[in-house]
C-alpha cells in the first residue's frame, strides 16, 4: 500500500524502494527488478585488465572453424547498424557474428551504473545524444524502419533539464 501512495503522489523511485524496503523488510532496487543496469560486473574487466597491463604479448591466434561473411565487433547502435547495412547491401543471406562485452545488445542505449568506493554512479547511455538534424539521411531512414520517431522522441527528451538544475557531467 506504501508502494501505491508514493507512486500516486509521484515521489521519486528512490522514495518509493525506501517505502518498499520498509514495507517488506526487505532492500528493494527497482532497476534490479527488471535487470536494467547497463555497464555490469563482469563486461568490463578483462578489457580493463588488458589496458592496463604492459602486456604486449596475449598469446597465439587461435582460428575458429566457423566461416562468417562479416564480424562485427559491438552490438550497439554502430554494430547493428553495420550488421544491417551489410546484410541490406552487400550479401542477404549473410552469416553475421555479433560480439559485444554485455550479456545484452544496444550498447550505450542503456543506463549505467557502477559502485565507486561504496557510492552509486549513475547516468543514461547514449540514447540522450540522438541529434536528428545532423543525421544523413540513410541514418534518418534507418531510425524510421526501426520504428522511431525522432519529433515524439525530441518532444519527450528535456535538453535542458542539466542546465535548469545546475548539473554537469564528471568523470571519477
Amino acid at each position: 500500500m506504501a508502494v501505491a501512495s508514493a507512486s500516486a503522489t509521484g515521489w521519486p523511485l528512490s522514495v518509493m524502494a525506501s517505502a518498499m524496503t520498509e514495507v517488506l523488510s526487505v532492500p528493494v532496487y527497482p532497476p534490479a527488478l527488471t535487470g536494467l543496469r547497463g555497464s555490469h560486473a563482469g563486461a568490463f574487466e578483462a578489457a580493463h585488465a588488458l589496458a592496463f597491463s604492459s602486456a604486449r604479448e596475449f598469446g597465439p591466434v587461435v582460428g575458429v572453424p566457423e566461416h562468417y561473411d562479416l564480424i562485427v565487433i559491438g552490438g550497439g547502435i554502430s554494430g547493428l547498424s553495420a550488421a544491417y547495412f551489410y546484410r541490406a547491401q552487400v550479401k542477404r543471406d549473410a552469416r553475421i557474428l555479433i560480439l559485444d562485452n554485455h550479456d545484452d545488445f544496444g550498447g550505450h542505449a542503456k543506463r549505467n551504473e557502477f559502485s565507486v568506493d561504496g557510492k552509486l554512479c549513475l547516468s543514461y547511455g547514449g540514447t540522450q545524444s540522438i541529434v536528428p538534424s545532423v543525421y544523413s539521411k540513410v541514418a534518418l531512414g534507418l531510425l524510421s524502419k526501426l520504428g522511431i520517431d525522432i519529433k515524439r522522441m525530441a518532444a519527450a527528451y528535456d535538453r535542458n533539464f542539466f542546465a535548469r538544475h545546475e548539473l554537469s557531467g564528471r568523470v571519477l
